[in-house]
């Protein structure tokens, strides 16, 4: 399993092309375990302007952020967009 600044590196350079459209304001990792006691990633990406993006743009990013963690780290990454505050 890598580390979470390794890991929080990849999610980085993953959502590089939201960046441009709906500007990051923070990304946040935790451990956390499943109902099974199974661990998994917690990962929060907070967007300054989410209403720039589709449907279909949160679903590519997605895609993007899963395949670049799950290259380096066993553990399934729960994805989440929110708006940042």
């Amino acid at each position: 399993m890598a580390d979470l600044d390794t890991i929080k590196e990849r999610v980085v350079g993953a959502t590089r092309a939201a960046e441009a459209k709906v500007g990051i304001a923070d990304i946040t990792l935790e451990v956390d375990h499943d109902d099974d006691g199974d661990d998994f990633l917690r990962v929060i990406i907070e967007v300054k302007h989410s209403d720039r993006a589709t449907e279909a743009d949160y679903e590519a990013w997605l895609e993007q952020i899963e395949k670049a963690v799950s290259e380096i780290d066993s553990r399934y990454p729960s994805v989440r967009f929110a708006d940042a505050a």
